[in-house]
């Protein structure tokens, strides 16, 4: 059964979802949830990966860093802050996560370039 305050699929804007996701990073990290708000800004990326919108994957990816730079900041002794994760020889997630969003504006650049044909 389903509640008649959902919308339904139909009427979902996949943007809005992004938004959202946005905004529960900021609040996980505001409430010192890193591991949620890591979580939240991976689903961010995830959601946008079906489209090609570069603006919002560098979004993910500033927010990544951002992230982790706070978190090196405000709580070094977390285990994946970038202090924490050198020390055991690992990079941080937050910084594996801009990574990654970073490669996938990259790609998205060379896709139209693939179906080009040859002159």
């Amino acid at each position: 059964m389903t509640s008649t305050t959902q919308p339904s699929r139909q009427e979902s804007d996949p943007g809005s979802l992004f938004e959202r996701l946005m905004v529960l990073n900021c609040e996980a990290l505001t409430a010192a949830h890193d591991d949620t708000a890591y979580h939240v800004l991976a689903a961010a990326l995830h959601e946008v990966y079906t489209r090609p919108n570069a603006h919002q994957r560098a979004l993910v990816q500033r927010s990544a860093e951002a992230d982790s730079a706070g978190i090196g900041r405000d709580a070094p002794a977390y285990q994946h802050s970038t202090s924490s994760a050198a020390a055991h020889g690992h990079k941080s997630i937050f910084m594996l996560l801009a990574r990654q969003a970073h490669a996938k504006i990259q790609l998205a650049h060379l896709v139209p370039q693939k179906d080009k044909p040859k002159s």
